[in-house]
């Protein structure tokens, strides 16, 4: 049995009783007040009792007015030469030994930043069990049978390839000159790399894609593997399921994606293709990051930096917030192309509203180049929309076809569904 818990003293009940939350997050509770001076906002150190009809109780006042904002709690797992394994709620972290006195079992509490900042108690508050997690190669056995966070691990290190066989860039409208600069950066140095040689060039198969939302990023990365042969080799990943809670399980991941891509381009014998949407999640700034979020930057440069090693690998980044990511990603040698994919002009608008109408009964009324003029502004994932709220609302009024008034009416609730949603932005920020 573990000799106490920590808890914060969220309010004191009427007939003197602490009402308390845990600090490992395993719940709040009512508690018998054993201490001689507990307020609210305290920290304080609750004990099991032995009996079911008695509350728990507090025994200590562990820390008045409660910790900083943003500090962790935890305990000390082993001591090493310069630095300590703490195991937290969310895992296993390790930071430099401070001068004073650390045994294992220790209560202590850290910093976002992950330093050392005070002993709390030389007893171990009772945390939520992890699995093993390795620190600087010493494998911690802590005993956890925690199958739960074992089956998560291995479904979210799972990472296949995604089937885009149907995909060229005659499927992408416009964006002539993303096409042309893709074909540059990676085309040509596949199909002629003895005439790159000679010319002591080299293809650069790290490329940022960077634009507002429903601009075409995505349909292009497919596109271009495609082009370049990898169509059983792309690995579509969403930045934030990189990103996890538990310590070092990020960095993991990021590895495991570029093995998987790695793996994959040798038994096809052709590319594969990364595509990295909402990279920016990933790569933060790093002088605007945590140190959890630095590290993950780190990790994801180490990879970027031995792509030359891992075979034929080509790694597409795309975001809606270039200005957000951290600058080291894009110097030479990593991101070595960048592609601005901007909202499509009035003819591209009406190619667009073509493509996603060929295979719906139109009628001769409906006049593409006029709702083109009147989207001005609007992406290719808004004019898809358009058509299929045009297509809807044709089949509501059984209509054989759908109308150019159909559109219109289409047009006109788009219009009121995007006020609406700036007006609740507006009033939002009018409350921060």
């Amino acid at each position: 049995m573990s000799d106490g818990k920590l808890a914060l003293v969220n309010e004191i009940a009427y007939n003197g009783d602490l009402i308390v939350g845990y600090i490992d997050g395993s719940g709040s509770a009512t508690v018998s007040n054993h201490t001689d001076d507990a307020e609210v906002s305290d920290i304080v150190k609750v004990e099991e009792t032995i009996s079911s009809r008695n509350n728990d109780r507090a025994v200590d006042v562990v820390k008045k007015g409660g910790f900083d904002r943003g500090r962790t709690v935890g305990v000390v797992e082993a001591v090493f030469d310069e630095t300590i394994a703490i195991r937290t709620e969310n895992g296993l972290v390790e930071v430099n030994r401070p001068d004073e006195t650390i045994e294992e079992g220790y209560t202590i509490a850290i910093t976002p930043s992950q330093t050392f900042s005070q002993v709390l108690n030389e007893e171990p508050i009772e945390i939520t069990p992890k699995p093993d997690i390795e620190v600087d190669a010493i494998n911690l056995n802590l005993g956890s049978d925690n199958e739960d966070r074992q089956e998560e691990t291995e479904q979210r290190s799972l990472f296949l390839p995604e089937n885009i066989e149907n995909v060229t860039f005659d499927d992408v409208i416009g964006l002539q000159d993303a096409k042309d600069r893709l074909t540059e950066a990676v085309s040509l140095p596949m199909e002629k790399p003895d005439k790159m040689a000679e010319f002591d060039l080299e293809g650069r198969f790290g490329i940022l894609f960077y634009g507002p939302p429903g601009t075409g990023k995505t349909m292009m990365a497919k596109a271009a593997a495609n082009e370049w042969g990898s169509s059983d080799s792309f690995f579509h990943i969403g930045g934030p399921e990189i990103v996890s809670k538990y310590y070092g399980e990020s960095e993991r991941q990021i590895r495991d994606v570029f093995e998987a891509a790695k793996q994959k381009a040798e038994e096809e014998d052709e590319p594969a293709v990364v595509f990295i949407d909402e990279i920016d999640s990933v790569v933060p700034r790093r002088d605007r990051a945590d140190e959890t979020e630095r590290r993950i930057v780190a990790q994801f440069l180490s990879e970027l930096d031995g792509l030359e090693d891992r075979g034929d690998i080509v790694v597409i980044g795309a975001t809606n917030l270039v200005e957000v990511i951290d600058p080291a990603v894009r110097r030479p040698g990593r991101f070595d192309e960048e592609i601005e994919f901007s909202l499509p002009d009035s003819g591209e608008r009406r190619d667009i509203l073509k493509v996603h109408s060929q295979n719906m009964p139109v009628s001769s009324s409906v006049d593409f180049k006029n709702i083109a003029e009147q989207t001005r502004g609007w992406s290719g994932a808004d004019l898809e929309s358009i058509v299929k709220k045009a297509g809807l609302i044709a089949v509501k009024e059984d209509r054989p076809e759908v109308h150019h008034e159909d559109f219109m009416i289409a047009l006109e609730r788009f219009d009121e569904q995007r006020e609406a949603k700036r007006q609740q932005t507006k009033e939002v920020r009018q409350q921060e």
